[in-house]
C-alpha cells in the first residue's frame, strides 16, 4: 500500500499504525501531488490519503484521477454530501483523521477484500439516505388513507387551505358562506387528528409526495430533525454500497499506499 499526505509527521504516524499488521507492506509514501508518480511506479493495492479538510480532499481527487484498486480518504470533518461526493469520485474507504488509529487497519483490509469501509459517521449518512425513502413511503400511505375519509367539499377546503387560502377565499371560491366554511375546517381537522392549517396541509403534502430525483441540497449535517426531512422532496435512491464492520481478515499480504 501507499501513504499520501502533507507532512512527514503525519505520514510516520500512519506508518506506525499500519506496520503494527504484518500482512500490510508500505511500497511508498508522499505528498497528494506526487500520488500519480507512487500510483505508477509502486503499483499500490491501496492508497491511504491524508487530508486537513473535505475540501481539499475533493480538490485532489479530482485533480490527481489515478487509477488504484482502493483508495481510503482521511478527512477532519463530514457532512452527507461530502460522504456522497467522495464515493461518487471512486473512494473505497471514508475515515474521520481523529479515529483512524481505531479504524484504519481493518479498513484497509476491508477495501483490498473489496468493501466498502466507512467510517461511523459516514456509515450513517449512507443508511439514512436508504431509510428515508421507506419512512416517506410509509407516511404517504398512511396520509392517503386519512384523506379517504374526507368528503368531496372537505377535500376541495382542503386542497384550498393547503395552497394557503384564507376562510374568506375559500368561501368566495366555492361560493359558499363563512361559517359553512368553518364547520368543513374543524370537520377536517377531526377526521385527520390535527389542530391547526398547517399540520392538515402536511397531510395533503404527504399524501400526494412520490419519491424521486431531489435536487442538490446545501452541505448540512448528516443527521437532520423528522420535520426537516419531511419539508424537503423524496431523496433519489442511491446504489448499495456494502458497509462493513471491523472484522478478522483471511490471512494475506496487501500492499499499501498512504498519505499524510
Amino acid at each position: 500500500m501507499a501513504i499520501l499526505g502533507c507532512q512527514t509527521l503525519e505520514r510516520a504516524g500512519l506508518r506506525a499504525v499500519l506496520e503494527e499488521d504484518d500482512r500490510i507492506r508500505i511500497v511508498g509514501e508522499g505528498t497528494v501531488d506526487q500520488a500519480l508518480h507512487i500510483v505508477r511506479s509502486t503499483r499500490p493495492d491501496v492508497l491511504v490519503a491524508s487530508h486537513h479538510d473535505p475540501e481539499e480532499a475533493l480538490s485532489a481527487l479530482r485533480a490527481y484521477r489515478v487509477t488504484v484498486p482502493a483508495r481510503i480518504v482521511l478527512v477532519s470533518r463530514l457532512t452527507e454530501h461530502v460522504t456522497r461526493r467522495l464515493l461518487q469520485l471512486g473512494v473505497r474507504g471514508v475515515l474521520l483523521r481523529r479515529d483512524c488509529v481505531e479504524h484504519l487497519l481493518w479498513a484497509v483490509r476491508a477495501t483490498a477484500a473489496g468493501s466498502v469501509a466507512l467510517t461511523p459517521a459516514a456509515a450513517g449518512c449512507v443508511v439514512d439516505q436508504y431509510i428515508r425513502p421507506g419512512q416517506q413511503s410509509e407516511a404517504s400511505a398512511a396520509a392517503r388513507k386519512l384523506l379517504r375519509a374526507l368528503s368531496p367539499r372537505e377535500r376541495e377546503i382542503l386542497e384550498l387551505i393547503g395552497n394557503g387560502a384564507s376562510n374568506p377565499v375559500v368561501a368566495e371560491t366555492l361560493t359558499i358562506s363563512g361559517h359553512t366554511v368553518k364547520d368543513h375546517i374543524r370537520a377536517i381537522y377531526t377526521k385527520l387528528s390535527v389542530t391547526n392549517r398547517i399540520q392538515a396541509a402536511r397531510i395533503l403534502w404527504q399524501a400526494q409526495s412520490r419519491p424521486g430525483p431531489r435536487s442538490p441540497a446545501p452541505e448540512h449535517a448528516c443527521r437532520t430533525s423528522e420535520d426537516t426531512e419531511l419539508a424537503r422532496a423524496a431523496p433519489e435512491a442511491r446504489r448499495r454500497f456494502p458497509v462493513v464492520e471491523p472484522v478478522p481478515a483471511a490471512r494475506h499480504e496487501v500492499r499499501v499506499a498512504g498519505s499524510g
